[in-house]
């Protein structure tokens, strides 16, 4: 919630007390905006057929046993009637269900672009931090605060997600022959009167409204641990003072590795790794496919032991994500042998429920590695975090914070020699973020959808 939103729902409710003289009269008022255009970006053909589109849709990855049947709902407005001057601005986004669902997670988010579209999965816009969630869907209008992101006339798009209930939810769209149960957005505001002197602003003790949460964490400091290096992805462009990024190819990906902001972004608190199917040229051949890759080699950022974590949704599902291979891992600077995976996520039918972490030796190869599988749920059901601690002796391994595996002593014999067993062990290992597609566990086939997100919260290094 915006500041002057706050101030104005204080003063509202009596929590502030205006001293100074003068007077001013104000007036509350609303505005209801009818939506401009309508979509579902689904991967389902016939949710975006716009010939005889009367409903919305949301339904989680995994929707009604079709694996890669996500629907999100977009709608667009174009905002018009707001005053210059108008104060104590809100917007709710308003929804019509049929039906009522408990048990059913909601979030509108603010989306990138119109909501005219055909509904292809593909020309899907990209997402904006969330706004505002509900965790059932009522039977009538549905509403979910998106006031930060009216800030005044002009258009806007918003896009509503569902991530529980594997079954779809419909709501009434633009084109629904009944007028009154349309989506719209009610704006409300205050204008009019003419203002005294500035007023000053007491306050009373009295809780102060939470803002509504967007996906990054908070970092909190695990007992023993400091924070010696983050990227929270705030900002609107990959922080080239931590990153490196690349315009390259390896052997064993199949796509060209591009540094355009068309294969990684950062947007809304989040960076996301594209995997785009399209030709092009790299190493002097013709490649299928396009992702990106971050690193924080050649003195970037570096370290012997320490406590690493990501949290991260990757993009695969059941049958829409063979050869797509999302990764967090670490290399030495030396050049040398030696590899720590705090997570591999790769996709297809076999793999897109696990987490796979590994220590490598070299890649003849000599390694050890252990896939998690999720108890429930699976890593592109939403964020979740990848943690590994390495100290001397001994690495362990997490996922959502319980222990999933460690190693420690000697055994293989390479594993001190390698990762180091005491403090006088001085090799330093760099940061990894990439999005493989295809290779060593199998290429794209007709059924991977691109293009494809690899999302990432944030990247937190803690040492003791």
């Amino acid at each position: 919630m915006r500041k002057r939103a706050v101030a104005a729902l204080l003063a509202a409710t009596g929590v502030i007390t205006l001293c100074g003289s003068g007077t001013a009269t104000a007036a509350a008022a609303s505005v209801t905006i009818k939506p401009a255009a309508d979509t579902t970006y689904s991967q389902v053909a016939q949710d975006g057929d716009g010939s005889a589109r009367t409903t919305l849709a949301t339904c989680p990855q995994s929707c009604d046993g079709n694996a890669s049947g996500q629907r999100d709902a977009v709608v667009g407005f174009n905002v018009t009637g707001l005053p210059a001057g108008a104060t104590g601005v809100t917007a709710r986004l308003e929804l019509y269900s049929w039906n009522p669902f408990t048990g059913t997670t909601t979030t509108a988010h603010e989306a990138d672009g119109g909501a005219s579209g055909t509904g292809t999965w593909a020309s899907r816009p990209a997402l904006g931090a969330a706004l505002d969630s509900n965790t059932a869907v009522t039977k009538g209008y549905n509403a979910w605060d998106v006031s930060s992101a009216v800030t005044g006339n002009g258009a806007v798009t918003f896009a509503v997600r569902q991530t529980t209930r594997t079954t779809r939810t419909y709501w009434a769209s633009a084109d629904n022959s009944n007028a009154a149960i349309r989506p719209r957005l009610v704006i409300s505001y205050t204008t009019g009167g003419t203002p005294g002197p500035t007023p000053t602003v007491t306050p009373t003790v009295r809780p102060t409204p939470t803002p509504t949460a967007s996906p990054t964490v908070t970092p909190t400091t695990p007992a023993g641990w400091r924070l010696v290096w983050a990227d929270e992805f705030n900002g609107t462009a990959i922080d080239t003072a931590k990153w490196n990024t690349r315009d390259s190819s390896l052997d064993f990906d199949r796509a060209c590795i591009t540094s355009r902001p068309a294969n990684q972004f950062v947007s809304g608190g989040v960076l996301t790794m594209r995997a785009l199917k399209e030709d092009r040229t790299c190493a002097g051949t013709t490649r299928h496919y396009s992702t990106g890759y971050l690193d924080t080699m050649r003195g970037k950022a570096s370290f012997t032991y320490g406590r690493f974590e990501i949290r991260a949704k990757s993009p695969n599902g059941p049958n829409n994500s063979k050869g797509l291979w999302p990764a967090f891992w670490m290399r030495p600077d030396d050049g040398g042998n030696g590899e720590i995976d705090v997570t591999e996520l790769p996709g297809g039918p076999q793999y897109y429920r696990a987490s796979t972490t590994a220590i490598f030796r070299d890649y003849t190869p000599t390694k050890n590695d252990f896939r998690y599988t999720f108890p429930s749920g699976y890593p592109g059901d939403g964020f979740h975090t990848y943690t590994t601690e390495w100290e001397p002796g001994v690495i362990r391994w997490y996922v959502d914070g319980k222990e999933i595996w460690r190693r420690e002593g000697n055994t293989p014999t390479w594993l001190k020699d390698t990762l180091g067993g005491d403090l006088n062990y001085k090799r330093k290992f760099n940061l990894r973020l990439n999005f493989q597609v295809g290779g060593w566990l199998g290429d794209p086939d007709a059924t991977t959808v691109f293009p494809a997100d690899f999302k990432v919260d944030y990247v937190r290094v803690w040492q003791r």
